[in-house]
């Protein structure tokens, strides 16, 4: 643990799969770093030090609900992103609270740039994609995949506005439905659109130009 600049990354694994490889990784990138396997031993350093990040190691196993919840239910006041690993494959309900998932193997490449765009700031993606979470494909992300452009993803407004604030992404998308659609005013940014997940013929690039 050192002192640093950008802020208190958290991390919780109760399986301990990631706890060494984030300690050793992230007490060398301008980070305060507490990790656990005992949420309640987070909480009680979080009270003290609040977290500006963190991440949960969710267990296939385990209901992301539970686990958000059982830290929330302690420090009630979480205005900070949580990035969920692992989280299941099935069908499930995401949590409101959780600003992006990502699935095993881990990408540390993403992990990383998806920290740094919460702390660091200053990163320059093409696009910020505010979308509800799905384990199942879509048009949408087959075309973002297809046509190799960089996004940046995140799952709630919340989230949206905290990396909209620290970073420049050329176009915001923003997928249309009931859940975002009146949200245009929240985010900062020029250029906001609405995308169908579903449409097969997202011509995104057009945003671009």
């Amino acid at each position: 643990m050192q002192s640093a600049s950008f802020g208190n990354l958290y991390f919780y694994d109760r399986q301990h799969e990631f706890l060494a490889a984030f300690a050793d990784i992230y007490d060398n990138r301008a980070l305060r770093t507490f990790g656990s396997d005992n949420l309640y031993e987070l909480t009680l350093y979080a009270k003290e030090l609040p977290p500006d990040i963190m991440i949960i190691n969710l267990q296939q196993k385990y209901n992301p609900a539970d686990v958000v919840d059982g830290f929330m239910s302690r420090i009630p006041q979480v205005d900070f992103p949580i990035i969920a690993v692992n989280p299941p494959k099935e069908d499930f309900a995401a949590h409101p609270k959780i600003a992006r998932y990502l699935d095993l193997p881990l990408d540390f490449a993403t992990l990383n740039d998806t920290i740094e765009s919460f702390t660091h700031g200053q990163k320059m993606h093409q696009i910020m994609l505010l979308d509800a979470y799905s384990v199942q494909t879509d048009f949408l992300h087959e075309a973002l995949e297809r046509r190799h452009l960089d996004y940046f993803e995140v799952h709630n407004v919340d989230a949206a506005i905290l990396y909209l604030q620290k970073n420049n992404p050329q176009i915001v998308l923003v997928e249309y439905s009931p859940e975002f659609i009146a949200l245009r005013h929240m985010l900062k940014h020029p250029r906001v659109f609405y995308v169908d997940r579903h449409d097969k013929s997202a011509e995104i690039e057009k945003f671009l130009a």
